[in-house]
């Protein structure tokens, strides 16, 4: 009988991507995947680590699947292989390596090419193993033909930021900017397309970092049979000149993108580093508008250290004006290592909760309204 693989994803469309990923090089070893923990020889947790939620929920998780390791006690009881793999592998890998022994594999994102081995050695010889390496990722990861959904693709073309935004840990679980070259985007794109999948979205924690990303744009845009591109996420702060008019003129590109502002006070955005103001911000939202005539979306947090009411104001003032599609709306928590985690985390629980529902109510008006 095919041994089983049941990857659990919490998190971003990067996270995403890397599942489908791994999943396909189980697949091409032979593996079925299962639809749930229970029927599964093994068992990853894929997470994120930009939001203490998402971990905390992983780590719920994770704590559930302790269930089967006392199973191993029973007689014949098939081993299953538990891992923790991705961003917070990366972020907690140790803690939870010396906390839950009934995980057998911790794996950061610069290695998941090597699971599928990992998982067999740790069959054969009932060991653990903590891989944390910091490497270029393999490019050998991103050739399985498998995809989750029929009719659209996400590539990725860079992994890691360099920006460090004061409230991010991306830099230290994904590691500064890596770029995979173009020739390897466009053949992924090329082999996505040979599977009649006509709509490709590239992925990169900041798509603007990638030099010369409006040429990268046109090659993808030129290859036969795409019939829609996107791409995701851009930083205000670095937005290439050129872009919107791009945008404007293909036939291809979506007329969509998503701009995280974060905040709408100056004080507060130079607090996060992001390396823009709200005067600048809204300049450019006014330039996509005229040429490029499409929506918007955008990511927010409320709450960061010192936001006084005329800060929060001010952010909704943005919401107000910008008039976004969608709006991703989250209550700051400090991240481990990230800058912002030695501010004092002085907004109370109760004043995010508050400002947090004021946006979300606003949001959900705007959109009904368009």
């Amino acid at each position: 009988m095919p041994k089983k693989i049941y990857i659990r994803t919490f998190g971003c469309q990067m996270n995403v991507r890397d599942s489908e990923a791994l999943l396909g090089l189980f697949l091409e070893r032979g593996y079925q995947a299962a639809k749930d923990e229970s029927q599964a020889d093994i068992i990853l947790v894929n997470t994120c680590s930009v939001r203490a939620h998402a971990e905390n929920r992983a780590l719920s998780y994770l704590g559930s699947l302790k269930k089967f390791t006392e199973r191993r006690r029973t007689r014949g009881a098939k081993r299953k292989v538990i891992g923790l793999i991705g961003c917070m592998a990366k972020n907690l890998g140790e803690e939870v390596y010396q906390r839950m022994s009934h995980v057998d594999l911790i794996c950061g994102p610069a290695s998941l090419a090597k699971i599928p081995v990992y998982c067999d050695k740790i069959k054969k010889d009932n060991i653990r193993i903590i891989d944390l390496d910091d490497d270029l990722r393999d490019e050998e990861f991103y050739r399985s033909s498998f995809r989750l959904q029929p009719d659209h693709a996400q590539v990725v073309i860079s992994t890691g930021c360099s920006n460090h935004c004061s409230y991010c840990v991306v830099p230290f679980v994904r590691g500064e900017l890596r770029l995979r070259r173009p020739e390897d985007v466009i053949v992924e794109v090329k082999r996505n397309i040979d599977l009649g999948i006509k709509k490709i979205t590239l992925l990169g924690q900041n798509v603007n970092d990638y030099p010369n990303f409006i040429d990268l744009l046109s090659k993808v845009e030129k290859i036969a049979g795409i019939e829609e591109l996107n791409f995701i996420t851009s930083q205000p702060r670095n937005v290439p000149e050129g872009l919107f008019e791009f945008m404007a003129r293909s036939g291809k590109i979506s007329k969509h993108l998503h701009l995280p502002f974060q905040s709408g006070s100056n004080r507060i955005l130079k607090k996060m580093n992001r390396g823009y103001t709200r005067q600048n911000y809204l300049q450019l939202v006014d330039s996509y508008k005229k040429i490029v005539k499409g929506t918007l979306s955008t990511d927010v947090i409320v709450g960061f250290p010192t936001e006084a009411d005329k800060d929060f104001l001010a952010t909704k003032d943005i919401l107000e004006k910008v008039r976004f599609r969608k709006a991703y709306i989250f209550k700051y928590s400090p991240r481990p290592r990230a800058k912002s985690s030695k501010m004092v985390d002085d907004v109370s629980d109760e004043l995010k909760v508050k400002r947090h529902k004021i946006l979300l109510d606003l949001q959900k008006k705007i959109s009904l309204n368009k």
